[in-house]
């Protein structure tokens, strides 16, 4: 969906089953499709390490019902910006921090949180995916890019959030608000169509 919509993000394939081969040069980043707190996410160098990864992930439940993820991995910056999206608004976002030592950013993992403004690009483009995936409330995942761009990680469906990750008002409030308001209209397909 991010790449139909033209929008910046990894290489990224699912991977069925052990035996099949990496979709694309190492380094690459395997990780299950539908996880948390960087749980079973690796990094993967060279093909060998990623033949020893596979090799310990696929004894897990999630890996032998959906296979992995594996996506070209961008150098992590050791930060990253996660914009709370609900019914197509900013309602939050916070700066993640990556602990000492650790290339992932996650909280779980010994990773801050630091209250941020996200600029109106990085806002734009966590717009932009939240809608690429029609999703009514999202964590959208972008790492800065040297030259000063954004680019979408991944959108966080069952997005966990505290109220660090509010902006001018109390996000939670603002998420509720957002999401009820958007229910109470009527979808523009249902409008379209009793027009007809």
């Amino acid at each position: 969906m991010l790449v139909a919509g033209g929008l910046p993000h990894p290489r990224t394939a699912h991977l069925v089953g052990l035996g099949a081969p990496l979709p694309f040069e190492p380094p690459v980043v395997i990780k299950p499709r539908f996880g948390s707190w960087g749980r079973d996410v690796v990094v993967c160098r060279d093909h060998a390490e990623a033949k020893v990864e596979l090799e310990r992930l696929a004894v897990r439940s999630w890996f032998k019902s959906q296979g992995a993820l594996v996506q070209e991995l961008i150098p992590p910056p050791g930060r990253d910006l996660r914009i709370l999206v609900a019914a197509g608004g900013v309602i939050g976002a916070i700066q993640r921090i990556a602990a000492s030592g650790e290339w992932r950013t996650n909280v779980a993992l010994g990773g801050v949180r630091r209250p941020v403004s996200p600029p109106p690009a990085a806002r734009e483009l966590a717009l932009a995916a939240a809608a690429a995936a029609e999703g009514d409330l999202v964590g959208v995942d972008l790492l800065p890019t040297p030259d000063g761009r954004w680019i979408v990680l991944e959108l966080n469906g069952a997005v966990e959030f505290t109220d660090e990750y509010s902006l001018d008002r109390d996000v939670f409030a603002a998420a509720s608000e957002a999401l009820v308001l958007a229910a109470s209209q009527p979808r523009q397909e249902e409008e379209v169509a009793a027009l007809a």
